[in-house]
């Protein structure tokens, strides 16, 4: 696996990560939501933009027993800035466990960045 993580933002509503991909990678770890800023219980996020420049699929996924893809990308694109897109919340079912993973095809290379927002389980949103 080759994936590099870069934290752009974790405030207490944000939370901005840029991933790098070099290689092949099966469900590596993009966001641990319990290493997160003001994490509680169940710390849950919605994707709210993204954009990705990629050699080939690559598919976001919210971690659960069976991970369910958020937004599947190739090419170049963006999703959720300037056009009025909703949010994708986290509808993964059992064994959800509020982190974010990434599976992309044979020697992907090329970056992506996810804005999420953070909406429950966190102690710093009042």
């Amino acid at each position: 696996m080759a994936v590099v993580l870069h934290e752009i933002k974790d405030s207490d509503f944000e939370y901005v990560v840029k991933v790098t991909t070099t290689s092949t990678n099966s469900a590596a770890s993009v966001v641990d939501v319990s290493a997160a800023e003001g994490a509680a219980t169940d710390p849950r996020l919605t994707l709210v933009a993204a954009s990705w420049s990629v050699t080939s699929q690559t598919d976001i996924l919210w971690d659960a027993s069976s991970n369910i893809v958020i937004l599947s990308v190739n090419g170049s694109g963006h999703y959720g800035h300037t056009h009025e897109m909703p949010s994708i919340a986290n509808n993964a079912g059992s064994g959800v466990t509020g982190d974010v993973l990434l599976t992309n095809g044979s020697a992907s290379v090329g970056y992506l960045v996810l804005k999420f927002r953070k909406v429950s389980g966190w102690d710093n949103i009042t």
